[in-house]
């Protein structure tokens, strides 16, 4: 598997296999499908939970953050979405949309891990996906790290 980013003048130079395109494709989706299923643990996983003992203060909290969060995770996923289907060509992501990657894949690998055992057991695709998703951000990690001040 060859290296999908490289640091440039701008950023991270991103370029994917149409593999690789096809699959990030679908983690939008995945996304925005947390909490439509009864139970989702991926709901639960993704929850904030400032205060854990306290539900009066946690709801609070909650309550005060849960719009910004939400606006937030969108502009992450439509910044992930616009910038995926240019990989295949090379597209150079800014940093502030490294950092979006950052944080969309993170979310879904918390999402799929989170539902990938809620059948008491997790496949080998199930491990493979994780590990993928794990690996790209760990790449992406290391390449802004070189390339942010």
């Amino acid at each position: 598997m060859s290296e999908p980013f490289a640091p440039c003048a701008g950023g991270v130079r991103m370029t994917l296999a149409p593999w690789e395109v096809e699959l990030l494709s679908l983690v939008p989706a995945l996304l925005e499908s947390v909490g439509r299923f009864n139970p989702d643990p991926a709901a639960d996983r993704l929850a904030l939970r400032a205060y854990p003992h306290d539900e009066d203060a946690d709801s609070e909290f909650c309550r005060l953050l849960e719009s910004e969060l939400a606006h937030s995770r969108s502009a992450d996923r439509s910044a992930f979405a616009l910038t995926v289907d240019a990989g295949v060509e090379g597209v150079v992501l800014s940093t502030a949309e490294g950092e979006a990657w950052l944080r969309v894949l993170a979310e879904a690998r918390l999402v799929q891990w989170a539902r990938a055992g809620r059948e008491g057991g997790r496949s080998e695709a199930d491990q493979a996906l994780f590990e993928y998703l794990s690996w790209l951000q760990g790449s992406l990690v290391e390449i802004l790290d070189e390339v942010m001040p």
